[in-house]
């Protein structure tokens, strides 16, 4: 499970000008100029349109990242092409597979059999992978969030896909939205009852022209420090992870003339383990609101993956259906009374 796919939630506000409460609906009233007597399906069928045509536009590129999301109907190409992305008018959402990937570097395509067979690819040319996402657009309300399949490293649409969404939900009338992390508090409190430390890691991406007698430092010039703490005693409540994390945030990582404090790295994770169902899960440290949020691993969630390692996209979509109905919008929206299942 090379890719260690997973789940990320986000939640996200439309931001009018004129600060006035604003929903979904109005936005598109106004941003399609449609008549306010439109029905939802009407307005839900504009804001398809909308996403589809805005996947090959200005704001699905990010020439910083180098990355760009896509939709290649190409059936002949695109070959989970029958996972394209569709909506639902009753539930406000729009979801299904698109694709995405990095571009700006010059690379050779070739056949690991036959290296004979190769193409070469231009700075303009992306290296596109699968993607599912889930997208709720609440026409009677203000705040939208949605689902997105993420892969580990640089295999990932998560920035480029945050920073679509801040953009189409702009216009005259709307700032940019801002997409922010967040855990349905179901996850949270599935582990935070009885759980116990395992480790905690710490993880920063290095840039270095630091200069070096050793040769080595020529090929080394990027790279990952990850300081890893492994308590020995295993007994460590999860309600005690900030004092433990604040504990470790102090540390200091010295390199030459360079020091690092522990606590500025870039990317914070934890380990529980649930001693009465012996289950492990994996939280990440939100750093803006200063609070974890697990991690939906699909290994154990998804029994079937594709030869390329991502999941199953009729098994995944099934998976996020259900826990947007059951996790994900009752904590959106209280004000439906949606019971969980």
């Amino acid at each position: 499970m090379a890719l260690n796919p997973k789940l990320e939630f986000f939640r996200f506000t439309l931001k009018p000008k004129d600060k006035n409460f604003k929903t979904f609906k109005e936005f598109a009233i106004t941003k399609f100029e449609l008549d306010k007597s439109s029905s939802d399906a009407e307005i839900m069928k504009k804001y398809f349109s909308y996403f589809i045509e805005s996947l090959d536009g200005d704001y699905s590129k990010d020439e910083n990242q180098k990355k760009q999301i896509t939709l290649i109907k190409n059936e002949e190409v695109n070959k989970y092409l029958q996972y394209q992305p569709k909506f639902k008018s009753d539930a406000n959402v729009i979801h299904g597979v698109i694709n995405g990937g990095s571009y700006g570097r010059e690379r050779i395509l070739t056949n690991k059999n036959d290296t004979n067979e190769c193409t070469e690819m231009s700075l303009d040319d992306s290296v596109l992978q699968y993607y599912y996402f889930l997208l709720y657009l609440p026409l009677d309300h203000n705040e939208g969030g949605f689902i997105l399949h993420s892969n580990s490293g640089s295999e990932s649409i998560t920035k480029i896909f945050r920073r679509f969404i801040s953009k189409v939900f702009g216009h005259d009338g709307f700032y940019k939205t801002e997409a922010e992390l967040f855990s349905p508090i179901s996850f949270q409190d599935e582990f935070k009852k009885g759980s116990h430390l395992q480790n905690m890691s710490f993880k920063k991406s290095f840039v270095d022209n630091i200069p070096n007698t050793n040769g080595i430092s020529n090929k080394l010039d990027e790279y990952d420090i990850i300081v890893k703490v492994v308590p020995k005693n295993k007994g460590i409540s999860i309600s005690q992870i900030n004092q433990v994390r604040n504990l470790f945030s102090k540390f200091i990582l010295s390199r030459g003339n360079q020091t690092d404090i522990i606590g500025d790295f870039d990317e914070t994770k934890f380990e529980v383990r649930n001693p009465i169902n012996k289950s492990n899960k994996t939280f990440e440290w939100n750093k803006k609101d200063n609070e974890f949020s697990p991690v939906v691993y699909l290994e154990g969630r998804i029994d079937n993956f594709n030869l390329d390692g991502t999941p199953d996209f009729k098994e995944l979509e099934e998976l996020c259906q259900n826990l947007f109905n059951d996790e994900v919008l009752p904590e959106l929206r209280p004000d439906l009374n949606v019971t969980r299942a």
